[in-house]
């Protein structure tokens, strides 16, 4: 249990207690620390609160500064297995979520997550041909293929069946007439297994003496001097302190941000967190970095109604690659067992070719009225072998809703679970900006358009091993806290904003930029794509500036919070929509005016990049890595 929170379960205070004791035992205010001085990074420890003593229309900047060894932005997947590597090497950590911690992002889900791996040789060892046969290497040269290779080599958690299940808490309902574990693929290339508990290993990493959490943050910029990354700061949700992170290296490992993806009377076009906003990519992107992959999206069909749990997979039933046998169109034809056996075999693995031939299939005039497809579960024999999560919810619905699958075709929606815009990484994992290394960095997935769990868990300890090796050479630079002062007034211009026609409240705008991007999904026709940039455009000019909150208080103030992040959403969606504008063919989703792939001119990355005030695009192209080097087996 994280510490801070009271016996309920409720976060209560900013530090924690056990937070407190690592630190030094400094009591919050005891120690006050001029703000916009210097103070120097190496050696730095214990937790002081700052304040500024210049005054603007805002009031009094105040801020609290923490200090640690690396900053976690992030509690998932990737970065629980990026935690759990300096942990072992000894390092002091703070983890800043977003989120309550343990109960946030696809991790804290903790509801029928889906292991996959490599399988190893008899001796232990990792198998080339399975690492080579990996679908990201063969996305072109849109993919750091150097650094998904470094990871691979590296990995110290080949099985996930071992990484996970040592936490000893996982306990894989689905098992044979002996007990043993039955596994959902056990391929000689992929083991998978499903139904786990990913959140335990949150609960181990929560209970170790270097790593100290702080969650309901929001991190609403870097804290970037002399060109380097030397922590990030943000809000604590709770009271509306701004608390500065100094650290000598950061790790963003945050989930991909899908929530500007469109809107259904109750919510995003997601099963993604609503708290994924992309606040840190942004902030990265506004002091410079590039920022790849933004055109491309996951996507998943998933239940439509009832309208309350539309887009939901915890209460959700759907369908994916996995279980194409049971996918048909409007007219009852089940097209993807029309393929030959090779695509029937690729859709497994190559989710952007899956997405492009469903995409196909709707664009062509066989979609269902809400432009998706149908799930066909009327067969009993069949809702005991689709995923864990769908069968239970089949029986819910019928209790609950009077609706029973077994008795009708069941209409699906596409859903964006993962979206890939993120700063662009070299081969280390480190960003345009020195200290700044990401866990799903651009470049990892390319046209999958957002990491994968087991691929997450691999990138997320290479990860901290990178930014270990850097911390050995690295010179850091003497810590200026001015620009914390710059965000104060940033912050809470937003929070007191008046203006004279009375302004537009943040869910409108929020709401504005997402039916603008309902066209961000598997298809994507022009028009379409050309309507939402104007829009962007105009929501940007118009609509931002008039955005005010009607609650000016500090105390959880939910409308500061998304008025923060829509400045956040609007610079994503338009990547988004103006990257796939500019990419003139189909990869990873469908184009009708431009239906195939076109590896002559598009076989890249599209990064953006703020260049004298305005975004920016460059196609940017990695090298194809050989693996002639590996042995066939490898430790």
């Amino acid at each position: 249990m994280s510490e801070n929170r009271d016996e309920q379960g409720n976060s209560k205070v900013i530090m924690s207690r056990r937070g407190f004791l690592k630190a030094g035992g400094l009591a919050m205010g005891s120690a006050l620390l001029a703000g916009g001085g210097s103070v120097g990074l190496t050696g730095c420890s214990g937790s002081e609160a700052g304040s500024s003593t210049s005054s603007t229309g805002t009031g009094t900047p105040t801020y609290r500064v923490y200090d640690s060894d690396i900053l976690f932005i992030g509690s998932g997947f990737g970065a629980m297995s990026a935690v759990t590597e300096a942990m072992k090497n000894n390092r002091k950590i703070t983890v800043v979520d977003k989120g309550p911690f343990r109960a946030s992002g696809g991790i804290g889900m903790n509801w029928d997550v889906e292991y996959v791996w490599y399988p190893l040789s008899a001796d232990g060892k990792g198998i080339k041909t399975n690492y080579m046969a990996d679908s990201v290497l063969n996305r072109g040269r849109g993919v750091n293929q150097q650094a998904i290779k470094n990871a691979d080599l590296s990995d110290p958690n080949r099985s996930d069946l071992q990484f996970y299940g040592n936490t000893g808490c996982e306990c894989f309902p689905r098992r044979n007439a002996d007990g043993s574990l039955k596994y959902m693929m056990k391929y000689s290339s992929v083991y998978m297994i499903e139904g786990g508990f990913p959140r335990h290993l949150q609960d181990e990493v929560s209970k170790s003496s270097l790593v100290t959490i702080y969650d309901l943050t929001m991190i609403t910029d870097l804290l970037i001097n002399d060109g380097v990354c030397v922590g990030a700061m943000g809000v604590y949700l709770p009271t509306g302190d701004l608390c500065v992170y100094r650290a000598n290296a950061v790790v963003l490992a945050t989930g991909g941000s899908s929530w500007f993806h469109g809107w259904n009377t109750v919510s995003a076009n997601t099963m993604n967190v609503p708290d994924n906003t992309a606040d840190v990519d942004m902030a990265a992107y506004r002091h410079g970095a590039r920022v790849g992959d933004a055109e491309y999206g996951s996507y998943d069909l998933i239940s439509i109604s009832p309208k309350g749990i539309a887009y939901a997979f915890n209460s959700g039933i759907g369908a994916d690659a996995n279980e194409n046998a049971y996918i048909c169109d409007k007219d009852g034809t089940y097209f993807l067992q029309e393929l030959s056996a090779t695509d029937q075999t690729r859709i497994l693995r190559d989710r952007p070719f899956f997405n492009q031939i469903i995409g196909k299939r709707i664009a062509d005039g066989y979609g269902t009225t809400n432009g998706g497809l149908y799930v066909d579960l009327r067969d009993p024999t069949v809702l005991a072998k689709i995923r864990i999560a769908y069968s239970r919810n089949a029986t819910l619905w019928k209790n609950n809703f009077g609706i029973d699958v077994s008795g009708e075709l069941l209409e699906l929606g596409l859903e964006m679970y993962e979206h890939g815009g993120t700063p662009v990484i070299d081969a280390n994992m480190m960003s345009d900006i020195p200290g700044l290394f990401c866990v799903r960095g651009a470049g990892i997935m390319g046209s999958g358009g957002g990491t994968t769990q087991y691929l997450n868990t691999r990138m997320g300890s290479y990860t901290l091993r990178s930014a270990l090796a850097w911390l050995k050479t690295a010179t850091a630079p003497k810590v200026d806290l001015t620009p914390a002062v710059t965000e104060y007034t940033r912050l809470h211009e937003m929070r007191t904003r008046t203006v004279g026609s009375g302004g537009l409240r943040p869910h409108v705008v929020r709401q504005r930029i997402q039916k603008a991007c309902a066209c961000m999904s598997v298809v994507r026709p022009t028009a379409a794509l050309e309507a939402a940039s104007t829009e962007l455009a105009r929501i940007r000019k118009e609509d931002l500036p008039n955005q005010v909150c009607s609650d000016k208080s500090l105390i959880y103030n939910t409308e500061w919070k998304m008025a923060i992040e829509n400045y956040n959403m609007i610079e994503l969606a338009e990547m988004a929509v103006n990257a796939t504008l500019m990419r003139q063919e189909s990869r990873g989703h469908y184009r009708p005016e431009y239906p195939t792939q076109d590896d002559t001119n598009w076989d890249c990355m599209i990064a953006a990049k703020l260049t004298s005030g305005t975004m920016a695009f460059e196609k940017v192209t990695f090298d194809k890595v050989s693996w002639d080097d590996v042995a066939d087996t490898f430790v």
